[in-house]
Formats: C-alpha cells, structure tokens, sequence
C-alpha cells in the first residue's frame, strides 16, 4: 500500500499534461470541465497507475472519477481524494489491497 501512495505523489509532482485540471481541483472542477480535459488528466493517472493493475486505464479513472464526482456530499472533494478512492476500491476488488509490509 506505501507503494500506491508514493505513486500518487509521484503523479501530484509530474509536470502535468493537462493544464486545465490538476489533482487539487475540486470535483466540481472536474464536472464543469470538458471532456477532453478529464480525458487528459485521467490518461497521467492510468499511465502512472497502469503497472499496479492493469485495470488502472484512463477510461476507467474517468469512469470512477465521474461517479464519485456525482456523490451529492462530494463537490468540495479534490480530484486526488476522488482517484484515491478509485484506487483502494479497484484494489480491495482484486484482493490486492493488502499492506505489503
């Protein structure tokens, strides 16, 4: 799990393709933005994601992204919360949650 972790600050630091959205957007941001610009910000997450599981695809961050952005309680909520949650619940689905300590 210290892995996926210091892979998402990893993506938080990388120069960013998308220059419209960022991680610390909120995810109201991310619903008023176009789809182009969720399309590019969710391709740095799937690039960067992609080794941890192959499911990890841009079209699935949009997907997940666009769900957990729809959560009436989650407007002021920040991108980077929305793709942690993506990924701890993809990984909790594939049984790869587990803390490698």
């Amino acid at each position: 799990m210290h892995r996926l972790f210091a892979l998402l600050l990893a993506v938080l630091l990388l120069p960013g393709v998308a220059q419209a959205l960022s991680m610390t957007d909120t995810l109201e941001a991310w619903r008023q933005s176009s789809a182009m610009d969720r399309l590019q910000l969710a391709t740095r997450f799937g690039k960067s994601f992609v080794s941890v599981n192959e499911s990890f695809t841009a079209g699935y961050f949009v997907k997940c992204i666009d769900e957990v952005a729809g959560y009436s309680n989650a407007q002021k909520a920040k991108i980077e919360d929305a793709v942690r949650e993506c990924v701890a619940s993809q990984l909790r689905m594939t049984g790869q949650g587990q803390s490698d300590e």
